[in-house]
């Protein structure tokens, strides 16, 4: 019964105390890393990955999202499939390298695809490798895509 006893004493107290303090701290430093901007190589990135997996998914209307707001008010979401032709597959996407200088960025694409026109479809599959650009406008990262 005694051992029991000292479990419960002023050092376990302490323990216990220190361990709740320290928990909170790790949280709270946690908390104010996510709290940091991102990198704008990071943060553009990111978003061409996304813009290239919904076009990879022909899912034209996420994709279109990611278009600068000055393209959007000229070309609208029912038209943005269109300008997409049906001469590939695009298999996989990788962003290579994002370079920025102020508010524009440059990011490497390496795009996998598979031709779809006749005379082609006994080729392996083609990799191909491009730059996008991408603007910051109002403190977002767009694909500048021309109209």
């Amino acid at each position: 019964m005694p051992l029991a006893r000292q479990a419960h004493g002023p050092a376990s107290a302490r323990r216990t105390v220190l361990g709740a303090a320290a928990l909170a701290l790790t949280l709270a430093l946690g908390a104010c890393a996510s709290l940091q901007p991102k990198a704008p190589e990071v943060e553009v990135a990111e978003r061409a990955q996304q813009r290239w997996d919904a076009l990879i998914k022909k899912d034209f209307a996420k994709a279109y999202t990611y278009t600068q707001p000055a393209f959007r008010a000229v070309v609208k979401p029912e038209i943005y499939p269109s300008r997409f032709t049906n001469a590939a597959e695009w298999k996989d996407v990788q962003v290579h390298q994002v370079n920025c200088e102020a508010e524009r960025c440059t990011v490497r694409i390496r795009l996998n695809s598979k031709i779809l026109l006749p005379a082609y479809r006994r080729l392996p599959d083609v990799v191909s490798y491009f730059d996008e650009n991408w603007v910051r406008e109002n403190g977002q990262w767009w694909y500048f895509d021309r109209y």
